[in-house]
């Protein structure tokens, strides 16, 4: 298991003025929360698996980065940090989810506050190892 340096990082353009500390910050706070990523798509052949490894951890690095310093990230769409439970377009209604108790997968419900967060778990959920039930 090899985790991502931060000169691997693929969307240090969409970030104005990001420093390697707060870079180094984020994947800190990645590699912490989401270590499990690391070990998915173990069916794949290593360089395969290693590339989609690596995708999802720049995506959450991303995602973490604009939920940290917001202010620094460039043509975001989000929802400032916080997973929606519902919206309407017209006359515009929405809802976010309870951030105390949420439903479902909790730290991956997260992730749906912008569209790197987004991308991370469609991959995450995607992986042949989210299907598997272990005895």
């Amino acid at each position: 298991m090899e985790f991502l340096r931060i000169d691997d990082f693929k969307f240090r353009d969409k970030f104005i003025d990001l420093t390697d500390a707060q870079l180094s910050n984020a994947l800190q706070i990645i590699n912490a929360q989401f270590s499990g990523v690391y070990t998915l798509w173990g069916f794949l052949s290593p360089g395969d698996a290693q590339a989609k490894r690596e995708l999802c951890i720049n995506y959450l690095i991303a995602w973490q980065l604009a939920v940290l310093y917001p202010e620094q990230a460039l043509d975001v769409s989000g929802t400032g940090s916080m997973p929606l439970s519902s919206k309407k377009v017209g006359p515009i209604f929405i809802k976010y989810k309870d951030m105390v108790r949420q439903s479902g997968s909790g730290l991956l419900d997260m992730l749906t506050c912008n569209q790197w967060g987004l991308q991370a778990l469609t991959l995450i959920q995607s992986a042949p190892e989210m299907y598997m039930v272990f005895a």
